[in-house]
């Protein structure tokens, strides 16, 4: 008889030499030691076996990135969400350029973005510029994919970001400073403590890039007849950038709570060289066009916690939310106006309450929330616009049986002025029989009302608006489960994740051609999503940790089965950190994307590609020779390498992006 490879003999052997080191006896250590090794047994390895345990999550399919995982490697926001699983990130050029975020094969706009719990989406193109995100500033990332209209309301589609920024009440200051290919610089600063009963935050941000990298043109397969343009490489011109960021924040006591008041402003200036379509030296490109972009997000919050009130958590915030923007290009050929100023604005307050219980022995948590803002647009190229908009929602969530099951349900009653009032019921159910297993559910509905653009653009001959478009209606369900090891031989904290999702979508909103020359957003009537998402990541000694993501998503039109255009096929991503990660490691990743529809008229295809980036860091104040630590807590330098293998890469709307670059700096905290 035999049991996991060994004999019975050999089981006994071992629980007679672990119950002899667990009860006291007269014979020394050294007398055992020489006994066993004269004792002719066959020498073994047992390796160990130990479940582990999951961390909380705030909802049924959460993502929580923290920055401070990412520290010596040079990331952005875009670059952070692109190694999450079913998250893509689409990136119209280099440094600076901008970049969008879609879930699970979702549009950008219909991914609900927030700043610290308040919406950040333009409010006229309805996705949001991850590249205006400074991550320096940012203390973690949370991502909820399928149907988040419970919080975020309309444009939840596709799920919820919310970025948080670090924290005033952790007293300290962290420096960074990069520069990389390309005469690109950056440079951070964040400084934060506390004086009596006040806290505080400054922080800043400052990024600049000329951004002349060379690429390759596009090849178009016509009649299986591949047509290329002369000459077959460019260099990208008028792509410079500048950009700067501040964030400050105060906060203290207030009536029996905390208030908290903070800013987030930005502005970024540069060249527009647009796409790359035709033949010459400057392929195309816009010489001249320029464009600038200032926003600004004020928030007040107050918060206090009561305990002998049915409502024992109340939490009050206001906030403004600005926009201003100038695109001109003087040698502009296509219909309407040479320059162009928009300005946008978004005041808002939003109220949530929490009622805590346990009925029965059971927690119970019911929470209220309650927003109002209105959205207001003013341009030189269309009338001005104002569109007030509310919403009120209800969750209750139950945990029973030791909190082995979670169940939580609710529905928001969303408005916006033009629309009828949504009702968007939501549910999720999450077991977790064991600390280390987790099983969940989720299914809710979620809308999108169109964005201003969509609606009321001005005819310029080859873009229009339609302000007969109908909202975005959508049902979202998905099911998965996680499994977690301290150890399964020699490897520790294992994590499994693994999900199937499906979307069915009314009335999804595409631009197409109306006749020959001009574009319009239409309702294309109902299409459909689904796939699958998988994740691992384990480490063996602390040395070395291995992480990778797989997903693959099929997204058609329900009338003709056609593929809906934008989204890779499949996407898979992995990461190996080598070295003990606070005081050196060496980094490599691999990120595979498959091909691209890039229209549904022309059958257009990007290929797929493979994107090799490397990086190595070294804290130096884990040096003792050099007696940093006395003064500081970090002290990285880092080198880092992108795109080694010099791939030509294009996304969506075919905007080249930079072959093999490299950057090198430091980062200190103290």
């Amino acid at each position: 008889m035999r049991f996991r490879g060994l004999s019975v003999a050999r089981w006994l052997i071992v629980l007679s030499a672990m119950s002899a080191a667990a009860e006291p006896t007269e014979q020394t250590a050294s007398e055992s030691s020489l006994s066993l090794l004269n004792d002719p047994v066959e020498e073994m390895v047992v390796t160990g076996f130990r479940p582990g345990a999951l961390p909380a999550i705030p909802g049924p399919v959460t993502h929580v990135l923290l920055t401070e995982n990412f520290v010596a490697e040079n990331k952005n926001l875009a670059d952070l969400l692109s190694e999450t699983e079913g998250i893509s990130v689409r990136r119209l050029g280099g440094a600076g350029a901008r970049s969008e975020v879609t879930i699970r094969g979702s549009t950008p706009a219909q991914v609900a973005v927030s700043l610290d719990g308040v919406r950040v989406n333009s409010l006229l193109t309805g996705g949001l510029n991850l590249s205006r995100v400074c991550l320096p500033l940012v203390d973690r990332v949370e991502v909820t994919s399928g149907a988040g209209t419970l919080v975020a309301g309309s444009g939840a589609i596709g799920g919820v970001v919310n970025i948080v920024t670090r924290a005033a009440a952790s007293p300290g200051t962290r420096v960074a400073l990069t520069a990389g290919s390309f005469e690109t610089y950056e440079a951070s600063l964040l400084h934060s403590g506390v004086s009596e009963d006040l806290d505080y935050r400054l922080g800043y941000c400052g990024f600049s890039t000329q951004g002349d990298f060379k690429f390759a043109r596009p090849i178009t397969v016509i009649d299986g007849i591949p047509i290329g343009f002369e000459p077959d490489r460019a260099t990208r011109v008028n792509n410079d950038r500048e950009q700067h960021a501040g964030n400050w924040a105060l906060g203290t006591k207030l009536f029996g709570g905390s208030l908290r008041f903070s800013n987030y402003t930005v502005y970024s200036s540069g060249g527009e060289p647009g796409s790359d379509s035709a033949n010459g030296l400057t392929a195309g490109q816009s010489t001249a066009a320029r464009s600038r972009d200032l926003s600004n997000l004020a928030q007040l919050k107050w918060h206090r916690t009561l305990e002998n009130a049915f409502f024992n958590d109340v939490r009050l915030m206001l906030y403004h939310r600005h926009e201003s923007s100038n695109f001109r290009d003087p040698l502009r050929a296509s219909p309407g106006p040479n320059e162009m100023d928009t300005r946008l604005s978004m005041p808002g307050l939003a109220l949530a309450v929490r009622h805590q219980a346990t009925p029965f022995g059971q927690d119970s948590q019911l929470d209220l929330r309650l927003e109002a803002a209105n959205d207001s647009l003013r341009a030189t190229n269309q009338s001005g616009r104002d569109r007030p908009r509310g919403g009120i929602a209800a969750r209750q969530t139950m945990k029973l049986f030791s909190e082995r099951i979670q169940i939580s349900g609710g529905v928001r009653l969303d408005w916006t002025d033009g629309f009828a009032v949504e009702a968007l019921p939501s549910i999720g159910v999450v077991f977790e029989p064991r600390p280390w297993i987790r099983l969940r559910g989720h299914l809710g509905r979620a809308y999108r009302t169109p964005h201003f653009d969509e609606l009321f653009h001005p005819d310029e001959g080859f873009i229009r608006g339609n302000p007969d478009l109908d909202p975005e209606d959508a049902w979202n369900f998905d099911v998965g489960g996680e499994l977690a090891f301290a150890e399964i031989g020699p490897f520790s904290n294992l994590i499994f994740r693994a999900s199937w999702f499906e979307r069915k979508i009314d009335e999804s909103i595409v631009y197409v051609f109306i006749n020959t020359a001009t574009i319009q957003p239409i309702n294309s009537g109902k299409a459909h999503s689904e796939g699958f998402e998988i994740s691992a990541s384990l480490d063996w000694t602390r040395y070395a940790r291995l992480s990778l993501n797989y997903t693959e998503i099929d997204s058609r039109r329900n009338r003709n089965g056609a593929r809906l255009p934008g989204q890779a096929s499949h996407e898979a991503f992995a990461k190996v950190r080598i070295g003990p990660e606070d005081a050196w490691k060496l980094v490599v990743e691999f990120q595979n994307v498959g091909e691209i529809l890039v229209s549904e008229s022309d059958r257009r295809l990007l290929p797929q590609r493979n994107i090799w980036n490397a990086s190595a860091g070294l804290d130096l104040a884990e040096i003792s020779a050099l007696g940093l630590s006395r003064w500081m807590d970090d002290c990285w330098l880092f080198v880092e390498g992108n795109n080694l293998t010099d791939e030509a890469v294009r996304d969506v709307l075919s905007f080249p992006q930079p072959g093999r670059h490299f950057t090198a700096g430091f980062e200190m905290h103290w």
